[in-house]
């Protein structure tokens, strides 16, 4: 207290003596003895202390002074109470520190995964003909793009795109890169400008002038060692030539993972076409328009599109979504149960917390009773506990992110690169402001929720009653019933984090178990992409690839080689076409069958370990100039052919009345689900490689030894047959499909931890009541041995009492948990299923628990004396 402060309170002594001393004087002076005279003068005047502070309370300087005295109390409280404070920090470092990891996820992936100017006026904007063709199919004919832009009247601009692969030779290296070819505004669209250079210009979009290239910043500092110099500079892209004119800045990669940009030049046949959806497209909404706004307006317009083209365009909507929801069909369901999940955590650590600070107040009641007895009012024993329970949560708040700092470092590391680079947003998983800004308020929020709870607390406390106690202090009944309420909570939340946790990794576990059918550790797994100046005719591809195969397949110690242009558990969707089926008549637009297409060659089924139903597998015969056939999923034909012999029946890709050959069902294989997202195996078509040659194939080699020992003899044979095509994605199918999963594994992990800190919760929770019941009750229990109890009856007193709150929170929880679980399956449809084994399982396990936590209690109870018990009070 400063000089001024304290020459205050000396003349606000002095006064008050003054004061006392006057009335005191007055009673003597009408006869009063002196000590009956002071007596009446003080009783007269009322409690100094309450006066004294009534008085300081103006003071603006006593505030702050009070405040700072309250909070080095509460630091002092805290200091010697270090069991409290340990157990109080922790509790809230799990709550808080969960929420705050998993909002790195939510804040980085689901809010922010792009860091463009007005995030949420940039749209995708595409056309569906009627079947679920996949997130890679959101694509738009490049007519119909135009169109949009000037007939719709809700866009700024559209730009439009297609993702391409390249081989970048560099020093006689030849590397794969992912780019994209885009058209002159896209840079204007997203509101970007190259860190260096320029970006496209109109003219730039003719095919002959567009032989320029952007290049991504990391490429620009791995391959070209950061020189600014490069721009100007002429750079091989797939055995073609072309210009850097620009570099983009460090942390832009759109669509990811692209790594350059070049510009999408279409010829005006190409321009003008409506009957391919060959292109992506991304606009900019005008000021004040929505998102609902603009799917109407596209919405109409497609059926003037219709009206105008009906050969093309028939069948056909269009739709836009916000660009920062463009994955949410697969995040959304993942993160959010995430962070529901952690958001059960948190209230399951502040009933734990709630518990903790109740038992500590029962044994403070003799103090908060002196304390208002002395002269304190409610606001300064307000003010007192809600510094000591804001104390402690900052410092939960502060110990939380600072563990989450590693805690989301882990996460990032814990998935492959190979999956996480097509995830935007992954690498701006971090805890930023916003992210430390939420820590804090949750801290603020459970510390002064807890002050509050304090006060009312001590407000309805019995003064009278906690100065006569001799012991600590007395647990009435209706606290009583608020503490078992609370255990009860505890209960219901860990049942219901219990399960979602083990539903996940039962579901982590089936889709292992998925994959494990194609035996993949054996299998070698390389993408090649041909180039396309190069290989512009299907033959030439074709005999590339022979050439390739037969050479790989001489290979000593390997048993198999195979092309796929897609694989199962490669986290892309199977290209979707319409078919026609032969002898029945034109179905309506929305019922025209459909399926996955694939090609393949005759040993991609045997690599695989995918067995043959009916019919026979692909040969070397089956080319272009025999007769078109197929080789059909079970799936396909339960769902087209149900009641029939597929095999020898006949289709047509698109209607019946296309150019596209007949195409005869020659075989039958058991169905292989893509993806982990599909909730179940979708009907496939698969077509030999040499009646539909691909540029981009995969290969797919099984040996009986390390199947990674034979990518360097593999890069040899490509290296002969041509040094300009590049291999990527080297790694066993194995690795591949672990990384498929590996978002499922962390949620699964994440979920487990989440459900073991619910259990370790519910146990503390369980042990602190009745342990405090038994210590409250021991006056009772000292009757009941005196009465001739035995010690069987005070240990089943006590774990009837555990047993009773753990069956109310499971009554409570389980139809809960049920709920919540088909809610779990329909968001994660096809990872998560509802089982009520593992319901029953868990709610077995925490009466086990309960039980557990009660032993101890019980125990105590047993052996409490009934002469020390009956003194006590």
């Amino acid at each position: 207290m400063n000089r001024r402060g304290k020459r205050l309170l000396d003349d606000l002594d002095q006064e008050i003596r003054d004061h006392i001393e006057l009335a005191t004087q007055e009673n003597i002076d009408r006869g009063i003895s002196p000590d009956e005279a002071r007596y009446l003068a003080l009783r007269k005047f009322g409690n100094v202390v309450r006066v004294k502070e009534d008085a300081r309370a103006v003071w603006r300087v006593v505030w702050a002074e009070q405040l700072v005295q309250d909070i080095r109390f509460a630091l002092r409280q805290l200091y010697k109470s270090p069991t409290f404070t340990g157990i109080a920090v922790l509790t809230l470092v799990l709550g808080i520190g969960a929420n705050t990891a998993v909002f790195s996820l939510v804040n980085a992936l689901l809010l922010h995964p792009y860091d463009f100017k007005n995030l949420d006026s940039l749209v995708r904007v595409w056309e569906n003909r009627g079947i679920d063709e996949g997130y890679d199919a959101r694509n738009i004919a490049p007519a119909d793009a135009a169109d949009f832009l000037s007939g719709a009247g809700v866009f700024e601009e559209v730009t439009t795109y297609r993702d391409q692969s390249f081989n970048l030779a560099t020093e006689g290296d030849v590397e794969p890169v992912l780019g994209c070819a885009v058209s002159a505004s896209f840079l204007d669209v997203l509101g970007v400008r190259p860190a260096l250079g320029r970006g496209f210009v109109t003219s730039e979009e003719q095919p002959g002038f567009d032989q320029v290239v952007l290049l991504g910043y990391s490429l620009w500092r791995q391959r070209f060692a950061s020189d600014p110099a490069i721009l100007g500079k002429t750079i091989k892209l797939s055995e073609r030539s072309y210009t850097v004119v620009g570099i983009m800045p460090p942390k832009f990669s759109y669509p990811v993972p692209a790594q350059l940009w070049i510009p999408l030049a279409l010829a005006p046949e190409q321009k003008a076409d409506r009957s391919d959806l060959s292109v992506m497209a991304l606009a900019r909404l005008k000021a004040g328009v929505s998102v609902a706004q603009t799917t109407a307006a596209l919405s109409a317009y497609a059926q003037r599109l219709e009206q105008a083209y009906p050969k093309t365009n028939a069948g056909r909507s269009a739709t836009a979504l916000q660009l920062r929801k463009e994955l949410y069909l697969y995040t959304v369901p993942l993160f959010l149960s995430l962070q529901a999940a952690a958001v059960f955590v948190l209230f399951l650590a502040c009933a734990n917390l709630a518990n903790l600070t109740f038992a500590r107040l029962i044994g403070r009641q003799k103090e908060i009773a002196m304390r208002a007895a002395l002269g304190a009012g409610q606001r300064r024993l307000a003010r007192l506990f809600i510094c000591e329970t804001t104390l402690f949560s900052l410092l939960a708040g502060i110990a939380a992110a600072a563990i989450s700092f590693w805690t989301v470092r882990l996460l990032r590391s814990s998935i492959s690169q190979d999956w996480t680079k097509w995830v935007p947003g992954w690498d701006g998983i971090q805890v930023d402001r916003t992210v430390l800004a939420i820590a804090i308020i949750m801290a603020l929020f459970v510390g002064l929720g807890f002050g509050f709870a304090t006060i009312v607390h001590a407000g309805r406390a019995n003064l009278t009653a906690a100065l006569k106690e001799s012991g600590p202090g007395s647990l009435s009944r209706a606290k009583g019933r608020l503490r078992s309420a609370l255990v009860v909570s505890q209960v219901a939340f860990a049942l219901v984090l219990l399960v979602c946790a083990g539903l996940t990794i039962q579901g982590f576990l089936r889709l292992s178990n998925v994959y494990a059918a194609l035996d993949p550790f054996n299998v070698l797994r390389i993408e090649l992409s041909l180039p396309e100046k190069t290989y512009s005719q299907q033959t030439q591809i074709a005999n590339f690839y022979q050439q390739y195969l037969h050479s790989a397949a001489a290979l000593a110690g390997v048993t198999q080689v195979a092309l796929s242009s897609n694989h199962p558990a490669s986290n892309v969707d199977n290209e979707t076409a319409f078919f026609t089926i032969e002898g029945r008549p034109s179905p309506k637009i929305n019922e025209t069958p459909s399926a996955a297409i694939q090609t393949v060659t005759p040993d991609f089924f045997p690599v695989l370990r995918i067995p043959l139903l009916a019919g026979r597998r692909f040969t070397e015969s089956d080319t272009f100039t025999q007769p078109q056939v197929a080789i059909v999923s079970r799936s396909m034909v339960e769902r087209y052919w149900p009641a029939e012999i597929a095999v020898g029946k006949r289709i047509k890709l698109g209607k019946s009345d296309s150019a596209s050959p007949w195409i005869t069902i020659i075989g039958i294989v058991a169905d292989v689900r893509q993806n982990w997202w599909n909730p179940a195996a979708s009907p496939t078509l698969y077509r030999p490689f040499l009646q539909s040659p691909q540029p981009s194939m995969t290969t797919l080699l099984r040996s009986g030894a390390d199947p990674t020992s034979y990518a360097a003899s593999v890069r040899e044979i490509v290296l002969k047959l041509d040094s300009g095509v590049a291999l990527r994605g080297v790694g066993t199918l194995q690795k591949e499909v672990t990384d498929s999963i590996g978002i499922i594994r962390i949620m699964g992990i994440l979920m487990g931890v989440f459900g073991m800190v619910a259990l370790a919760l519910s146990l503390v929770g369980v042990y602190g009541v009745l342990s405090e019941s038994v210590a409250q009750r021991t006056h009772e229990i000292g009757i009941r041995v005196a009465l001739g109890a035995n010690p069987c009856d005070l240990m089943r007193l006590v774990l009837a009492h555990a047993l009773r709150l753990t069956l109310i929170g499971l009554v409570i929880a389980v139809p809960v948990a049920f709920v919540l679980s088909r809610l779990l399956a329909s968001a994660i449809h096809g990872v998560v299923t509802v089982d009520l084994a593992i319901l029953a399982e868990f709610s077995f396990l925490l009466v086990l628990v309960a039980l557990v936590a009660a032993f101890l209690p019980a125990r105590r109870a047993m052996g409490v004396d009934p002469m020390v018990a009956l003194r006590c009070e």
